[in-house]
């Protein structure tokens, strides 16, 4: 994955929690206007009843707000929370995937590494981490062939035919320090 394509879905991500931050900031001016409201008696039809109204709703006004305010307090944490947890698993489930890959080579070289997912980061890692192992496994396969011909030569003796095995078994052994 190119720098430009990275760039991108990070501005891609970055777009996406501002959107959910506006979504919830709309969704908190809504329910302060519903709790203002809620709060406040519009059939007044004297004076008198009008500042009494005014009197009561400043009272009941007080802990609607608090309340109100610590819902969206809970609303922005838990929004928070579930943004950081996702973008932490693509970096974690990445980095997991390595390690059970390195893992399974180890134990088995031939072995081909499970992918990660298209949308993790990590890609220009995985894409190196990919071309590595597949010389990795191209260097074990000469060497398991050199040195096949190396022992099939010996038991024949054929001193020219095992010249050229061992030959060839230095060259992929060079072949592999590079």
């Amino acid at each position: 994955m190119s720098t430009t394509e990275q760039n991108l879905g990070a501005l891609f991500h970055l777009k996406w929690v501002g959107k959910i931050a506006l979504l919830v900031a709309l969704v908190a001016a809504v329910g302060l206007v519903a709790a203002v409201l809620g709060v406040s008696d519009d059939q007044t039809t004297s004076y008198t009843s009008l500042v009494v109204s005014r009197g009561m709703t400043q009272q009941k006004l007080m802990p609607v707000m608090w309340i109100f305010g610590l819902l969206c307090v809970f609303v922005a944490a838990l929004t928070t929370w579930l943004i950081a947890l996702y973008s932490s698993h693509r970096i974690a489930g990445p980095l997991f995937r390595f390690a059970q890959n390195i893992d399974a080579i180890l134990r088995q070289p031939f072995n081909v590494p499970m992918a990660i997912r298209k949308t993790d980061v990590l890609q220009r890692e995985w894409h190196e981490f990919d071309l590595a192992q597949a010389r990795l496994r191209s260097h074990y396969g000469d060497l398991r062939d050199a040195l096949t011909q190396c022992q099939l030569h010996a038991g024949a003796k054929d001193a020219a035919a095992l010249t050229q095995a061992v030959v060839r078994l230095q060259e992929a052994e060079r072949h592999g320090r590079l």
